[in-house]
């Protein structure tokens, strides 16, 4: 097994500076060139056990969030993965599947595992425990749930004017009656979405909202769609992915033209519906580049202990159709 200074020596640097590319700090363009050849042609692989016992480290990250099983979860924490496995450090997984009361038991559980950093990504704000995150030593960044912790950096998706600026397109093609088919409004994302399509509708004294509330499921999609074609709305917005689909399978079952018939728009993965039908306006989330921000934001503060943290940073939704 090769060691750090045989990689010195084909690098042509000091044993110093191949430690500190190994730590992830920044060298020479030209040195970290070299250096990564080196590694290449050695086939160095680090030992992290020995250098986790060395500096107390455990090079893992914890990550609890809802669910993974979506796509926008897949995807986030996908981000993630591709910038800390770079480093050297692993994630840990938990997950509470919807249980607020699961909250704290799995912080508990990857704090026990001594995770070096933790992420929290959480769909849901019926969990009250926000405080358990101001008494962490380590290094927090939280998705989706602003606060004002000092100590907790906050990555926000600005979903409050995407759909505020598609409820407008939708306004200016004469529409007057717009369908909203919503989430619980316990969840962040949600009550910005339908602050969004609530203000855009402030403004038009001559249009109406009628919304009806789901729970990210297909089946409340399919009830929401049949329910407001039912009130005689002539537009309709799905603020979530799979209630979409299963707006759409109303539409299909009930012979509902899109284009023709019912102007429709949704949230979430604009490349999946547009394989449906191309008539539509979507509201497209950054989710890999939430979870490289995400990532880049802990690992920064794990390699400078002395950078400030408690940051908001309002990421931008990409708006397809208008």
């Amino acid at each position: 097994m090769s060691s750090v200074k045989e990689v010195a020596e084909v690098a042509g640097v000091s044993v110093g500076t191949v430690s500190r590319y190994l730590n992830g700090q920044q060298l020479k363009a030209a040195n970290m060139a070299k250096i990564a050849d080196a590694i290449q042609q050695l086939d160095y692989k680090q030992n992290i056990i020995a250098k986790g016992l060395k500096n107390n480290q455990s090079f893992s990250i914890g990550l609890l969030m809802n669910s993974i099983s979506s796509r926008f979860g897949a995807e986030v924490v996908s981000g993630i993965e591709a910038i800390v496995e770079k480093q050297g450090y692993s994630l840990l997984l938990s997950g509470f599947n919807g249980d607020a009361q699961l909250v704290n038991q799995k912080i508990d559980y990857l704090m026990a595992h001594a995770v070096d950093g933790l992420i929290v990504f959480l769909a849901d704000e019926e969990w009250q425990g926000m405080e358990k995150l101001a008494q962490m030593t380590i290094p927090v960044v939280s998705i989706n749930s602003p606060n004002q912790l000092v100590n907790v950096d906050s990555i926000l998706v600005n979903d409050r004017t995407s759909v505020k600026q598609a409820i407008q397109h939708i306004i200016s093609l004469g529409h007057q009656k717009i369908g909203m088919i919503t989430a619980r409004q316990t969840d962040y994302g949600a009550r910005e979405r339908l602050a969004g399509a609530t203000e855009a509708v402030a403004l038009a004294s001559d249009v109406s909202l009628v919304t009806y509330e789901g729970d990210y499921s297909r089946l409340s999609g399919y009830q929401g769609a049949q329910q407001l074609l039912a009130q005689g709305v002539t537009a309709l917005f799905v603020s979530n992915y799979n209630m979409s689909v299963g707006a759409l399978e109303y539409l299909n079952v009930a012979g509902v033209r899109i284009g023709q018939d019912l102007f429709y728009s949704h949230y979430d993965y604009a490349d999946q519906i547009d394989e449906v039908t191309s008539s539509i306006l979507a509201i497209q989330p950054p989710t890999k580049e939430i979870g490289v921000k995400c990532a880049e934001i802990l690992l920064a503060r794990l390699n400078d202990s002395t950078l400030p943290a408690g940051q908001t940073i309002v990421m931008e939704n990409e708006i397809h159709g208008i």
